[in-house]
């Protein structure tokens, strides 16, 4: 599925050629956007399902700042899971996180027909759980991950639209 959506301070369209080697930077520096990218390979979350979008969030010049990777999923109503969402470091605290979020969810709730949004943060992640949470999210969930590389709580965050 491809997602478009135009706002005044940015677009969020599917990524385009100029685009792939910023993914794989941010796929690539750990340090900075683990939590976001988790422990995947920019080329496994680069491929399409049908009901899966891979969006960059980009600036009136076409500038990519930032990534939203998400899937419709039909149970009783129709929710929209985010994978992934991430604003480069250098646009971080400047609310384009904020607005990104807000037009994304104005978009599937008026376009999609999505009631619900989901996510996953780390418990590690306080930022990110903080920032969810001004977003109007609330924990509803709480999953205890035990693998050779995490071995910390994952957070299910749920905001009804």
């Amino acid at each position: 599925m491809k997602l478009y959506i135009k706002g005044e301070k940015i677009n969020i369209k599917p990524i385009n050629g100029d685009s792939i080697n910023m993914v794989k930077y941010w796929y690539g520096e750990s340090d900075s956007y683990r939590f976001a990218t988790g422990r995947k390979k920019a080329e496994d979350v680069l491929k399409i399902c049908p009901d899966s979008f891979v969006s960059g969030i980009y600036t009136e010049n076409e500038t990519i700042i930032g990534l939203i990777i998400g899937e419709l999923k039909k149970i009783r109503e129709t929710v929209l899971w985010i994978r992934t969402f991430l604003i480069d470091t250098a646009w971080q605290r400047k609310q384009y996180g904020t607005y990104s979020f807000n037009l994304l969810c104005k978009h599937a709730s008026e376009h999609l027909n999505v009631k619900r949004v989901y996510l996953s943060v780390s418990e590690e992640n306080k930022a990110g759980i903080s920032f969810w949470r001004k977003m109007g999210m609330s924990c509803i969930k709480t999953l205890e991950i035990n693998d050779s590389e995490n071995n910390s709580g994952v957070f299910i965050f749920e905001k009804v639209l």
